[in-house]
């Protein structure tokens, strides 16, 4: 317990020290320190990075992984390496790494602690920390981190596993608390908001964080200012401003817009409330409503989230405390801002709740790493999102990931389709009357893969019959009496066959014609009909008379004594009115 205190004590000074002074190194005030665990998971995304860019695929083994944590933190704490091996391209994870920390406003431990010996005062401790003793505290080789451990080293049993499990779910659970609690501190920290982005579940998952990370990299921003510009353009921007709807982010709309509401409502609270320990305990208390909605009691994540609120709110009445007591004996204004602190990020919300706030970040950092790595980078994001994003490297990983295989053109795949499907060998059927004039060779596939347009398409199977002269033709003597051959002229052909009547005769310009040759009675009869028939439709409907019951034969007789005294041409001019 005392080596235990003795570490403790020994990195909250050097973290004091830096937060004092840091204005003099660092361009923002509200520069947030990653502790063991957040280092390790950047590490293993800067990794992954490197072997993108090599291989061309975002992927690294764990063992990997380990080899470069354990050669970061010799190379930057300036330690020898033993003859222990370097990784595989370790300079470039050291640059890509570094550069992931600069890009989202943070530092690591190390970092804080070589800035230290520059910002020391004469009263400060010369070295209250050596670099051994931080390597061993981060690489989990101190008893103390022993101590702390809450696994058991024992072999796992039912029990043992069900501690394991609780031990997991109140880290993730904490951790997601201080990622909210992180954003309203430094907006630019990505690895923040992959831990809360859908926690709890907003339906954005593995595809919604993908185009927000092409987003923020298109326009070059942090993560978060991609979501609050692209919903803030949504809501407020007018037609010339609004993003177009082919954009990737409108279809995750609703989920980013509950987001950031969500974080819209914690920065109220955080500029309103006048007291920096009410306001930090109402965020708190707002993301546990948040993150518990919809649980029952019964989840494990409802104990941890209870557990974790009430161990913050202790905290934060503890950290107010001691800064009220700390401004009460230097004898200057908690409300007066130093020179250095105006429009520096500070002028949004109540500088002593922010204050509290990193303060707080700052003792979180300094909390003993997990000792089961490859439960910390495999396995936690599992414990809220479920099996969707279950590590942060997968959360990170594109779906467009190359895979070695480029696509190939539709028509390519279509043609390496055809050769590999081979149809069933059928017997031969006659499928109609018609048979003769369909191709057996050709293949069924041949007429599903190839697609004639319209025009193609044959439109009669027959040829037309060729259009002859109108002479009449005389059967020859030796066929049947019985046969009959007839000529139709090719305009009333047509008409005849749009009206499919058997009984209807053929109209023309003239007089209608029919050259009929039949040695049948019968045959003439139907002709001299059809001929009658025809030209009564050249003739104009005409009125039926009305039926008259009682007396037809006088009717008879008026009609003819008016028909005498009718003069030339009212016949014809009556019976135009009549119609």
């Amino acid at each position: 317990m005392g080596t235990k205190r003795t570490m403790e004590g020994s990195l909250k000074t050097v973290v004091r020290v830096f937060r004092r002074g840091c204005h003099r190194l660092l361009d923002s005030e509200r520069t947030t320190i990653h502790g063991a665990d957040d280092m390790l998971m950047g590490l293993q995304l800067a990794a992954a990075e490197v072997c993108k860019q090599e291989r061309g695929d975002f992927s690294v083994a764990l063992s990997d992984v380990l080899v470069a944590w354990k050669c970061l933190l010799l190379d930057k704490l300036h330690l020898s390496h033993d003859g222990s091996p370097l990784s595989e391209n370790h300079d470039l994870i050291r640059k890509e790494y570094d550069s992931f920390l600069k890009r989202t406003n943070t530092v690591d431990l190390i970092d804080v602690y070589n800035m230290y010996k520059r910002l020391r005062r004469d009263e400060d401790p010369e070295d209250p920390l050596t670099a051994m003793q931080l390597f061993e505290f981060l690489h989990g080789n101190t008893e103390a981190f022993e101590e702390t451990e809450l696994t058991p080293p024992c072999p796992a049993t039912p029990s043992s596993r069900a501690h394991r499990c609780n031990s997991q779910v109140q880290r993730v659970v904490r951790r997601v608390f201080c990622s909210y609690l992180g954003l309203l501190v430094n907006s630019k920290n990505d690895l923040a908001l992959a831990h809360t982005l859908n926690a709890p579940s907003r339906s954005l998952g593995h595809g919604a964080f993908t185009d927000l990370k092409h987003a923020a990299r298109n326009s070059n921003t942090s993560l978060f200012l991609a979501v609050t510009s692209f919903v803030r353009a949504v809501q407020l921007g007018g037609k010339g401003y609004a993003p177009p709807q082919s954009d990737p982010l409108r279809k995750h709309m609703k989920g980013l817009s509950q987001f950031v509401h969500f974080t819209d409502q914690l920065e109220e609270i955080l500029g309103e409330c006048p007291d920096s320990s009410v306001a930090g305990c109402r965020i708190v208390s707002s993301i546990r409503a948040a993150l518990l909605k919809g649980l029952s009691n019964g989840d494990p994540v409802y104990p941890a989230a209870e557990d974790t609120v009430k161990q913050l709110k202790e905290r934060i009445g503890e950290i107010h405390t001691a800064l009220k007591e700390s401004a009460s004996s230097t004898g200057i204004s908690p409300a007066r801002p130093k020179a250095y602190a105006i429009n520096h990020a500070t002028a949004y919300g109540g500088r002593e709740s922010v204050k509290l706030l990193m303060t707080l970040l700052d003792e979180e950092a300094l909390a003993p790493p997990c000792r089961n790595k490859a439960e910390l980078l495999t396995e936690d994001q599992a414990v809220l999102n479920g099996t969707e994003g279950a590590c942060l490297l997968s959360l990170y990983k594109s779906p467009e990931a190359p895979s070695g295989l480029s696509p190939q053109p539709l028509r390519n795949r279509v043609q390496s389709q055809k050769g590999h499907v081979k149809p069933k060998a059928r017997e031969r059927v006659i499928r109609s009357q018609f048979a003769c004039t369909y191709q057996d060779d050709g293949l069924p596939l041949n007429r599903i893969l190839e697609f004639p347009s319209s025009s193609q398409l044959p439109t009669c199977v027959h040829p037309a019959p060729k259009r002859t002269s109108p002479s009449p033709v005389i059967a020859p003597p030796e066929e049947e009496p019985e046969t009959t051959s007839t000529f139709v002229d090719p305009g009333a052909a047509s008409s005849a066959l749009g009206q499919r009547s058997g009984n209807s005769c053929v109209r023309t310009g003239g007089p209608a014609r029919l050259q009929t040759v039949t040695k049948t009675s019968k045959r003439k009869l139907a002709s001299k009909d059809c001929v009658e028939q025809g030209s009564e439709e050249n003739e104009p409907p005409q009125k039926r008379p009305p039926a008259k019951a009682s007396n037809p034969g006088p009717a008879k007789k008026s009609s003819k004594a008016a028909g005498k005294k009718l003069i030339a041409g009212q016949g014809k001019l009556t019976s135009f009115f009549r119609l």
